[in-house]
């Protein structure tokens, strides 16, 4: 591997010595010559060494070796540096070595191989050296840039973990109040009721602070029942109406929520805010507004919970809005029920009495609370086990199911009757239709 060294010194002949004995000691040297403190200066501004070889008296008005020693080492260069030098002067050396200086070397045999060589074999074994503390230091710098690389990717790697855990963390805990919300939903007494349970649920939803939810009168697109929570009733308005234009979630900028605010004379300090429209027959069954005066912007994740939230609510709408159908159809079917001449009972399937019309109730001389719960078989005359078994077979085929039997009054006394059973549907529940005619037998 080259060697570039700089020899400085005054004295041409040893620069003529150095150049020829150090070049036969060592094929690897390159040498520089410099005769001046200026010339080894520039030497060194200019180019790089791999050591320097330098007298210590470079003659009068001119930088000492020690000067030049210390000038480089100022400079923050770890070149190796060598004092050649023909004065032998203790306090020299030692100052020399104090100040950085690789070897101290005296010029003082009178065989020009043996003291090259041994020059040679210096400025071998520093040059050596520094560049073994060079690399060993690169390779523990690069340890260490690769340890604090890897460091910050384990770190990166454990911030995303962390926010993954954290994401499905509240992922979960949507979904949890999402099944929640269903359930409760399903279980509200009433409209009002429900609304409450949603108002909180959506309150629940990270950095939410404000909402309102309006059930909508269709025909006018007014607000028919509506909470709210921190949601001025003039913002809430204002986004009713506006919601009639939208048909997916919308989110309202800053300049918009200002100008809203202009609007509505009111400043609710909100910083982010959402419409969330509810789809119903088609239209718009009902209107969720959510604001944050925390966030600038609602999550995308909580995006997703509150459009979730809005199917359910919209099937919540359709459900409420056919039970109260089916309550309407089963108050008509009761009406038509008591009408009949005939003795209905309504049975579920083990035969038992959940309903009766009046003539029923006339007939055994019994109200109704005494018959429900009774099995309607054990008011006849008849074989159950028969009864049961035939009644199966053609009821399995969609048919009805006659057949003759006396009814047993409460006083003992028996009517002919002639009875059909079918089955159908009450109160969302498959049933028995029992219908008995009295007739005054064969």
């Amino acid at each position: 591997m080259n060697i570039r060294v700089l020899v400085v010194d005054d004295d041409e002949d040893l620069l003529f010595l150095a150049d020829k004995f150090l070049k036969k000691a060592n094929r690897d040297f390159e040498l520089v010559s410099a005769k001046t403190d200026q010339e080894a200066l520039q030497a060194l501004e200019e180019s790089r060494f791999d050591a320097v070889v330098c007298d210590h008296y470079l003659g009068p008005d001119s930088m000492t070796g020690l000067d030049l020693l210390e000038w480089v080492r100022n400079a923050g260069r770890t070149v190796p540096f060598i004092i050649f030098t023909g004065r032998s002067e203790e306090s020299v050396a030692i100052r020399a070595l104090n100040m950085g200086a690789d070897y101290y070397l005296k010029k003082e045999t009178d065989e020009f191989r043996d003291l090259f060589n041994q020059l040679a074999e210096k400025i071998r074994f520093a040059v050596e050296e520094r560049r073994h503390d060079e690399e060993t230091e690169r390779n523990h710098q690069e340890m260490e840039r690769r340890v604090e690389e890897r460091t910050r990717e384990l770190q990166e790697a454990k911030s995303r973990l962390e926010e993954e855990v954290e994401e499905r963390r509240r992922i979960e805990e949507a979904l949890l109040l999402q099944r929640d919300l269903g359930n409760a939903l399903c279980k509200a007494a009433n409209t009002s009721e429900a609304l409450d349970y949603l108002l909180k649920v959506i309150l629940q939803l990270e950095g939410i602070d404000s909402a309102s939810i309006s059930i909508l009168n269709q025909s006018s697109l007014g607000s028919d029942l509506s909470v709210s929570h921190m949601m001025p009733d003039a913002v809430a308005e204002y986004l009713v109406r506006k919601a009639s234009e939208l048909e997916e979630i919308a989110e309202f900028s800053v300049s918009e929520i200002e100008a809203l605010n202009e609007e509505s004379s009111t400043d609710a300090g909100l910083m982010a805010l959402l419409v969330v429209p509810v789809s119903y027959k088609p239209g718009l069954g009902a209107v969720m507004c959510v604001g944050s005066r925390t966030l600038s912007e609602i999550p995308l994740r909580d995006r997703y919970v509150l459009e979730a939230i809005a199917i359910q609510v919209g099937a919540y709408l359709t459900r409420e809005d056919s039970t109260r159908a089916v309550v309407g159809s089963q108050e008509e079917l009761i009406g038509v029920f008591e009408s009949l001449h005939d003795a209905l009972f309504i049975t579920d399937l083990d035969w038992r009495i959940l309903e009766s019309n009046g003539p029923a109730q006339k007939l055994l001389e019994k109200n109704e609370r005494d018959l429900i719960g009774l099995d309607v078989l054990t008011l006849y005359n008849i074989d159950t086990t028969t009864f049961v078994e035939q009644a199966a077979r053609h009821l399995r085929q969609g048919g009805i199911f006659e057949v003759d039997a006396l009814l047993r009054s409460s006083r003992g006394s028996s009517i002919a009757t002639r009875s059909r059973v079918v089955k159908g549907r009450h109160g969302g529940e498959e049933v028995f239709f029992f219908v008995s005619r009295p007739y005054a037998g064969p």
